[in-house]
């Protein structure tokens, strides 16, 4: 054990361990005015999210020690698909919860398949490129079962809905085929379609046209459309370079909607500043690095693939969020990987990054 250990990349470790640090800071920073009065405690939030951390920091050691390549087995990819297809079908059948149905209870905890989807997809189009790799541009043996797939998850996804979530996982597959030599027929037509099908969605249903006129002028109607972009500015320019200090924020008393969930970030440049904020990106950052790196000196295609789809998905989604919080793209209702409260997202991307780790000993 101790030769495999010493093979772990720390970089990546001691990054993942410090930022979960600092979101169990700022999720408490961020949600005590909520947790004190929806709960009667101050902790109601963190306590919940320490738990969380915890089941996290064992998922990612378990999948620290699993050789990597035992996840490339026919059996455990297929497992892994019929079990996130069969929760994205159950989840549509569950309360609605703020006017969507993502998450299935399971005791005093939910559970949000859509974030195991991210995982799932990246499992499986890796075991399959590193099988048809050389086919990837014939439609019927090598482009199509991965189309249909990645196209049964998404559109489950929109029916809960979440537009932003099925959006991820399309850019993550998308990625991962455009590495494996999609030719460029394909790559446009297929964004070109993907295009054309979210400005459907989105101009059908009312609260993401919504979104897409706050975005593009959250200031027309700050009461209303604007108010989570608004807030969530004046938040970030509060802060200015060092911020107003740890727990010290005011947008977080009932002005910043959701502001331990998505708009965390928000929360980090009002309290820490634009130092503050940059120490998060600069993180992800490190993600980025450490996971592309340990994908190149892979010793395999299938740990190629499976390091380029974790990586992806973890920062894409890291950069989506804090794009949301400064208005560079509209509201999606994407977490902050390894920061924002929720366990699911927590658990699944300590999960990823496991098997990250376990692939550095390899490469």
């Amino acid at each position: 054990m101790a030769s495999r250990w010493l093979a772990v990349d720390k970089t990546l470790f001691v990054t993942t361990v410090a930022m979960i640090a600092l979101g169990l800071l700022m999720v408490y920073s961020a949600s005590f005015p909520a947790s004190q009065q929806n709960w009667d405690s101050d902790t109601h939030y963190l306590k919940r999210q320490a738990t969380a951390a915890t089941v996290a920091l064992l998922a990612m050691l378990v999948t620290l020690r699993v050789d990597y390549r035992a996840w490339q087995r026919r059996p455990v990819v297929g497992v892994a698909l019929l079990g996130t297809l069969a929760a994205l079908v159950a989840v549509l059948f569950m309360a609605e919860i703020t006017g969507a149905r993502r998450w299935i209870p399971l005791g005093p905890f939910n559970f949000q398949p859509s974030e195991a989807a991210k995982l799932t997809v990246a499992l499986f189009l890796a075991a399959y490129l590193a099988r048809n790799e050389e086919e990837i541009n014939d439609w019927w043996n090598g482009l199509f079962p991965p189309l249909l797939v990645v196209g049964t998850f998404a559109l489950l996804i929109l029916r809960e809905p979440d537009l932003g979530t099925a959006a991820s996982v399309v850019m993550v597959a998308g990625i991962m085929l455009c590495v494996a030599g999609l030719a460029w027929r394909y790559i446009i037509g297929f964004g070109s379609l993907g295009l054309a099908l979210a400005s459907v969605q989105i101009l059908t249903t009312g609260y993401q046209t919504r979104r897409i006129l706050a975005y593009l002028n959250p200031w027309a109607d700050p009461l209303d459309v604007g108010f989570q972009t608004v807030q969530s500015l004046i938040a970030v320019g509060t802060g200015g370079i060092t911020g107003l200090g740890l727990a010290e924020g005011k947008q977080k008393l009932s002005f910043l909607p959701q502001p331990h969930t998505d708009f965390i970030y928000a929360v980090i440049g009002e309290e820490l500043g634009l130092i503050g904020a940059i120490l998060v990106l600069f993180g992800f950052l490190i993600i980025l690095w450490r996971g592309v790196r340990a994908s190149l000196l892979a010793p395999d295609r299938f740990g190629f693939y499976l390091g380029i789809g974790l990586t992806s998905a973890l920062v894409m989604q890291a950069l989506i969020n804090m794009s949301v919080v400064v208005n560079l793209v509209p509201t999606t209702g994407i977490p902050l990987p390894l920061i924002s409260y929720g366990g699911s997202s927590l658990v699944m991307s300590c999960a990823s990054i496991g098997i990250l780790l376990n692939l550095s000993q390899h490469s």
